[in-house]
């Protein structure tokens, strides 16, 4: 696979990170009942080369995400247009979708060490009890907290949060994919504190770690302008679109009546 193959990939399995699955034939069902409003953690996945019966399919999803009392929710494949292609079905089915814009995804290119402000003092963390009692973030989010607790432990992610007068305000998390490449899942600064550029200070710090333990090609997925141009000055560049064609965190969501 090249690069942009790789990315594709694990920008559809990479919840397994931090999710329960369970694998079909057609795809890959994520789940986490402790947080069940959460996009990432409960959706399904959808292989088109597959699927003999795509209706079929969608009910499969629905009775699974039902029984555990879950929104049923697909992601869009790696497939241009497939939900417009398939509307039909999927309206059937009882889902309905919005279309969006293709990701664009920055690559980290720009090899040399990012000069930092020493603004903040950023540590790793590693151990499960800074997640279980609070201490790796000043804000408490229990999606996030649920989702580390599930991988902190694993030698493919990693973790640091900044410290600013010994709070810890600002986060960011990446992973390695079994794929080889890195993923940036994550990058979170404290509301109170926003506004300092902590948030380029972490981006720069994670791009440096990256070159200086020889990572596999790290990307981002950037949520807006801002976050494009922080991105771009840690060291990334727009290198190609990935279709997700469907979106409501990127899904379609089932709205199916008894």
């Amino acid at each position: 696979m090249n690069i942009k193959e790789i990315i594709a990939k694990e920008e559809q399995e990479f919840p397994g990170l931090f999710a329960f699955s369970e694998e079909r034939p057609y795809g890959i069902l994520f789940f986490n009942p402790n947080i069940k409003d959460h996009h990432d953690s409960n959706h399904a996945i959808i292989y088109p080369e597959k699927i003999i019966d795509l209706g079929d399919v969608l009910d499969n999803i629905r009775e699974f995400y039902q029984a555990r009392g879950i929104v049923p929710a697909l992601y869009h494949p790696n497939a241009e247009d497939y939900f417009i292609q398939n509307a039909r079905t999927l309206k059937a089915h009882g889902y309905e979708f919005m279309t969006a814009l293709d990701a664009r995804i920055m690559v980290l290119e720009n090899t040399d060490i990012k000069p930092l402000s020493g603004k903040l003092q950023i540590k790793q963390i590693k151990e499960l009890g800074a997640i279980k009692e609070g201490s790796y973030f000043i804000e408490q989010d229990k999606y996030l907290s649920e989702i580390y607790r599930n991988c902190i432990n694993k030698e493919s992610h990693y973790l640091f949060t900044g410290f600013y007068e010994d709070k810890p305000v600002s986060l960011l998390s990446f992973h390695v994919s079994k794929y080889g490449c890195t993923r940036f899942d994550e990058m979170h600064t404290a509301k109170a504190y926003m506004g300092n550029g902590f948030a380029r200070e972490m981006n720069k710090y994670a791009a440096n770690f990256c070159v200086e333990h020889n990572l596999p090609t790290a990307y981002q997925w950037p949520a807006h302008r801002t976050s494009e141009r922080i991105t771009s000055e840690a060291g990334f560049k727009v290198s190609f679109t990935l279709p997700i064609g469907g979106y409501a965190a990127y899904a379609i969501v089932e709205h199916y009546r008894d």
